[in-house]
């Protein structure tokens, strides 16, 4: 069952990729430690198998060192025999077929002087199956040496000439020759069969092969790339890896015989391809990385267990709290860490305050609403009142004028009520929907301000337009004002019935209003005027922070009101 939580934050993702990248930081030391040390056994074992191999060869170069060694010894005892009897060339022959006979590795033996002469010799020349070489560089040195040379027939093998000097009263006089036919080196049977070898081949100092195990066009297609006997050193093996003529990867050793006179090259099959090679790496690499995914599997798990999963389970809590301010009743989880248990107590308390502050808060709001509300509720009972008041003095009064006087005041104290009542009524935050204000007062004013024996056509455009009491109140008097100047004025110089149309926007976002009043003129427009309607206008509009613009044509009256709705900014007494 997987432990990794179903649905987990964006503070949980991230906090799990930081957990995951500083606990691979703080184990790769030791995976790099296991995979140097891995590395290095594998390089190891490497080393030794090509020790392994270089050993195979040097046992197989030991048997061609041995035969040479022993030829050797077997002149020097010759010479020393020869030195006082060398005119005595019976007798010295007779010495050398003796010598040739009981050992079944020598071919010839012969005594040559300074001069070249043959002087006496283990069989007749003819009978030489290789002819004997030009000695004429060893004679001037007049040291023992080792000559190789191959027949000039094809196939006609190789011999290696083994070179002895002798003396006569302290004065060199020539040399022994020892002739040991070549003969391909043997390896062992369990190692052919092992796989790894492939050929053994006998090189002399030129280069030339002297000896195989494969033929001899096959033995050269195997030889290194671009290979000659430079890159062998006559006083020391070696082993290196290289790709043969023939396009594939091998592992050679080189053996040096007698300083370099012959060389002995083993040639083995090679794991230095391209998929030899990963494969190695793969395989000296898998450990220690599935140790060092283990440990980090084991770390991450531990620290999701004590850690991270504890943070989740109080990161949900917080979330859900924040949320739908849901009281946490979680228990402790057992194995959470004291650390982890401090912040969630200290979580838990800090939620019990808030729940409990919140509540107080809630019941005050719920206290002040009410209040305000009974507030605006008597303000507009007591503003009813005085509009009955001033009803009853208007049915008293006895002058027109004072009538009209008494009724535009009445007309002001019902706009004021008709906002206190909206103020009481609405459930908005406060916010009075002066769309519907405007609407009730035009339409009331031209209903109430209609003469009888005309007909005035009204047209409205007006949205919902939510507004604070300090715009509401300045807003609706202007309008209460307004209508009342275009009913003053309104009227028609034509036929047709006069009009007042009105329209009152708001932008998309419900920031900038504009109220638009047009009404037609008719003959009343030369009526006297106090200017009182235009004052308070302007003074209303000034506590709105608007702007005015009034246009007047010959049949037309056309009033712009522009400005901002305001944000609700408390008073300083409110704290």
């Amino acid at each position: 069952m997987s432990f990794e939580p179903e649905n987990k934050p964006k503070w949980y993702q991230s906090l799990r990729v930081r957990l995951i990248l500083m606990m691979s930081l703080a184990l790769l030391p030791i995976g790099l430690i296991a995979l140097v040390q891995t590395n290095t056994v594998t390089t190891k074992g490497r080393q030794n198998e090509e020790m392994a191999l270089l050993a195979l060869t040097e046992q197989a170069a030991l048997k061609e060192r041995l035969i040479i060694q022993s030829a050797f010894g077997a002149a020097r005892g010759f010479a020393a025999m020869l030195s006082d009897n060398v005119d005595d060339t019976l007798r010295c022959s007779r010495a050398l077929s003796k010598l040739v006979r009981t050992n079944d590795r020598y071919s010839f033996a012969d005594v040559i002087l300074l001069s070249g002469e043959h002087t006496c010799a283990s069989d007749d020349q003819s009978k030489r199956a290789i002819a004997f070489p030009d000695i004429t560089e060893i004679a001037a040195a007049g040291k023992p040496a080792v000559i190789t040379k191959r027949s000039l027939q094809v196939n006609g093998g190789s011999a290696v000439f083994v070179l002895q000097p002798f003396y006569s009263r302290d004065t060199l006089s020539g040399f022994i020759s020892i002739t040991i036919p070549h003969q391909p080196l043997g390896i062992e049977d369990d190692t052919i069969a092992s796989g790894l070898f492939f050929d053994i081949l006998a090189l002399n100092r030129n280069g030339e092969i002297l000896s195989s195990q494969n033929d001899a066009e096959i033995s050269r297609q195997a030889l290194p790339m671009g290979f000659t006997i430079k890159w062998l050193s006559p006083y020391s093996s070696r082993v290196f890896a290289g790709r043969s003529e023939n396009g594939v990867s091998r592992t050679y050793t080189a053996v040096p015989v007698e300083n370099g006179q012959i060389f002995v090259l083993g040639i083995w099959a090679s794991d230095a391809g391209l998929s030899q090679r990963f494969l190695r790496l793969l395989t000296t690499s898998i450990f220690p990385i599935l140790m060092w995914l283990f440990s980090l599997g084991v770390a991450l798990f531990a620290i999701h267990r004590l850690i991270t999963r504890q943070i989740q389970s109080i990161g949900k809590q917080m979330l859900q709290f924040g949320q739908d301010r849901t009281a946490v009743t979680e228990s402790l989880s057992a194995d959470m860490p004291t650390e982890l248990q401090t912040i969630q107590d200290s979580f838990l308390s800090m939620a019990d305050s808030i729940l409990r502050e919140e509540a107080k808060m809630e019941d005050a709001m719920r206290h002040q609403s009410v209040l305000t509300k009974e507030v605006h509720h008597r303000v507009k009972n007591n503003l009813q009142l005085i509009s009955s008041i001033l009803n009853m003095q208007i049915r008293s009064a006895k002058h027109a004028e004072t009538k009209l006087m008494l009724r535009r005041i009445q007309d002001r104290v019902l706009s004021l009520a008709t906002i206190h009542r909206d103020l009481y009524q609405t459930g908005t935050a406060g916010q009075v929907n002066v769309g519907e204000l405007v609407r009730e007062v035009i339409e009331k004013t031209v209903h109430i301000g209609s003469e009888t024996e005309r007909e005035i056509s009204l047209k409205l455009d007006v949205d919902n337009v939510m507004l604070y009491p300090d715009q509401a109140v300045p807003m609706s008097l202007l309008v209460a004002e307004a209508a009342t100047n275009a009913m003053k004025y309104v009227g028609t110089l034509g036929v047709e019935k006069p009009w007042i149309s009105l329209s009152f926007k708001t932008d998309a976002e419900n920031k900038m209003c504009r109220l638009e009043m047009v009404n037609s003129i008719g003959p009343t427009r030369d009526v006297e005027s106090t200017g009182l309607g235009a004052k308070l206008i302007s003074a209303f509009a000034i506590q709105l922070g608007a702007k005015v613009d009034i246009e007047e044509t010959e049949d037309t009256y056309k009033m712009t009101v522009a400005f901002e709705a305001a944000a609700f900014e408390p008073e300083s007494t409110d704290f």
